[in-house]
Parts: structure tokens; C-alpha cells; sequence
């Protein structure tokens, strides 16, 4: 079904995050990784920055160009932009190897027909030779070395930028899933919002982000502090905030409850002939989210099943997406 992809050095794979995107040449790894975002200049009514260098702009840029992000919570929100953008990726890939390639785009697997469709059709718009997807947590799964091929229940949880997604596979493809449109954008919110309300003091996206990282964990812990540039709500002037991981706690749990909620829905639903082999296994968690500290002990203690994160969140779907086309075996998860 894919050997003819396998027989030419133009074949990638793709996954296309809501923050990030990755691009994966067989047998030679993750070659790209870079924002999912693309500057349009209203003037010229035109595209012309995408990735880091369009990243860099936030903040900086003029009236007339927007710094645009083609997926939102996990969907693309903006089918122009997300076609102009997979074509800028799809044209460079193209002019470092002077071929069309053949490509495979890891999706959310939540994504309309219209929005799939429109995927495929920027992909071609944009050089490729043949397009074909596979879905989030199929590629998850095979990123981490799952048997998805085989009859047992495999629970992904994908806890990524814009969507929390959980899924059972089994047989090479999806049996069940549910999704929740909140996830670590929302948690940088979250603490934003939360030192709006109680400390009178308004974050950066950037800080905030910076926070999650370094302050960010679902257990109480000694107490850590980390000063940012915030603006003062009251006298309306820029300081010198020192913020505390006691607050951060509080500001990021209730994100984390409406995980725990999302899983334990899903658990409760189960198919009677998989609940033995999720309560053996586990649920497997995943997505760049999922490295939030203390988020797999915290899902465990509250669901009282195994959560075993994957040794590489924030790769496992590119590398599960460039699984398909590097063994043949797996070319029927395609479109799965």
C-alpha cells in the first residue's frame, strides 16, 4: 500500500500541532520542528514569514501583520491559513530535495471531513506528491511502541497545547474516544488569570508559560519563587513580581481536575471485553503537556489505575507517524 513511498528518498512525515509542528525524514530523524504559526501582511494581502522567524514578531509587529496560528484547541480554526501554512512547510521540504514528496500528516483525530480534506488539499497545493493522514493517537501509540496492530486495548491520553484527547485503540484502529478543548494553553491562561484576579498583577503569555515550567506542579512542594516583569493593575506600571508555586498550584488544579474528569468518564465506558487490559497496562500518557510535574502521579492517585508517561511526549507522534512509513507493516493505519 506504501512501498512506493518507501521507494523514494522524498517521503516525510508530519505532525501538525496546535503550537508546534514536526517534520520526520525516514532514517534520518525529526528534521524540522518549529512553531505552528505564519505572519500575513494586510497591506500586500499575503503570507510571508511562518515558523520561529514569524514567532519572534508577537508583540513586535505593526498593525498590518498578524502573527496567525492555522489550529486552535486542537482544530484547525482557520482553513486559509492552515492551507498557506502546510504549503510553505510542504514547499521547503521540496526545495532541500528537489522532488515532490510523499507525505503523512498526523492529525487530530477529532478533525471534520472539511477540515481533513483541506489538510490533503494544501498539502498538494503545496508540491506534494501524495497525501495521506493518521490520527494522534494511533501515532502516539506507535511513537511509544504499542502493539496497536493486535486485539488488546491500548488507553492513549494525549495531553498536548490545545486539546486533552483520550482514545482507546485496538486492531489498528480507534474503538472510543474523548476529547476536552483544554489543555496547556489553557493552564498558561489559567495562571494568568489567577494572578489578574488575586494579585491585582497581569503575566505575560511568555511568563506564564516560563511559570508552568518552572513553578508548575499538581503537589504541594517546599515553597519556590520566581520574580517576572508583570504590570501593576493599580498604578497601571511595570514591576517586579515575585511569584510564588503555592499560588501557581492553586491557579493550575482546576485544569488538571477537568483531565481527571475527562479520564474517568472515559474509563467508565469501557467495553467490558478491554477493562482487563487497560486496568493490567495502564493508561499510556503522552503529548507536551503531559511533562506538567506530578501530572501522571496525580491522574493515578485520583483514577486509582497506572498512568505511565512515554519517554518522549513531546516526539512520540512524529516518531510513530515516521514509523508508518518506514515499516510497511503499518501502512494500514493510514486513514484509520
Amino acid at each position: 500500500m506504501f512501498s512506493f513511498i518507501r521507494s523514494s528518498n522524498a517521503s516525510f512525515a508530519i505532525d501538525l500541532g496546535t503550537n508546534n509542528t514536526l517534520v520526520y525524514q525516514p532514517h534520518k530523524g525529526i528534521i524540522l520542528e518549529e512553531p505552528t504559526s505564519i505572519a500575513f501582511d494586510s497591506k500586500r494581502r499575503s503570507f510571508f514569514e511562518c515558523g520561529e522567524s514569524s514567532k519572534r514578531m508577537v508583540g513586535k509587529n505593526p498593525k498590518n501583520i498578524e502573527i496567525m496560528q492555522p489550529l486552535s484547541k486542537g482544530a484547525i480554526s482557520n482553513l486559509t491559513v492552515a492551507k498557506a501554512y502546510i504549503k510553505e512547510v510542504i514547499a521547503r521540504i521540496s526545495r532541500k530535495n528537489f522532488l515532490k514528496p510523499h507525505i503523512v500528516v498526523s492529525v487530530p483525530s477529532d478533525l471534520n471531513v472539511m477540515e481533513r480534506n483541506a489538510v490533503i488539499e494544501a498539502g498538494r497545493e503545496g508540491g506534494a506528491k501524495s497525501v495521506q493522514l493518521i490520527k494522534d493517537p494511533l501515532a502516539a501509540a506507535l511513537g511509544s511502541h504499542h502493539a496497536v496492530e493486535k486485539p488488546q486495548g491500548v488507553l492513549v491520553l494525549d495531553v498536548g497545547a490545545g486539546v486533552s484527547d483520550i482514545s482507546l485503540l485496538s486492531l489498528g484502529g480507534i474503538v472510543m474516544s474523548k476529547s476536552l478543548r483544554m489543555a496547556g494553553n489553557d493552564i498558561d491562561e489559567a495562571i494568568i488569570e489567577y494572578f489578574k484576579a488575586s494579585k491585582r498583577v497581569l503575566i505575560s503569555p511568555l511568563d506564564a508559560e516560563r511559570i508552568k515550567h518552572e513553578l508548575g506542579n499538581l503537589f504541594k512542594e517546599e515553597e519556590k519563587v520566581l520574580n517576572v516583569s508583570v504590570k501593576n493593575l493599580i498604578t497601571r506600571l511595570p514591576e517586579t513580581f515575585y511569584v510564588s508555586s503555592l499560588d501557581v498550584h492553586q491557579a493550575i488544579l482546576p485544569i488538571a481536575d477537568k483531565i481527571v474528569r475527562l479520564t474517568h468518564s472515559m474509563l467508565s465506558e469501557l467495553p467490558p471485553v478491554f477493562a482487563q487490559d487497560i486496568y493490567d497496562r495502564g493508561i499510556v500518557l503522552t503529548g507536551g503537556s503531559s511533562m506538567l510535574k506530578g501530572l501522571d502521579a496525580y491522574l493515578s492517585s485520583k483514577l486509582e489505575i497506572a498512568v505511565n508517561p512515554v519517554e518522549n511526549p513531546l516526539h512520540n507522534i512524529i516518531l510513530g507517524a515516521g514509523r508508518v512509513i518506514e515499516e510497511e507493516r503499518y501502512g494500514s493505519l493510514l486513514g484509520a
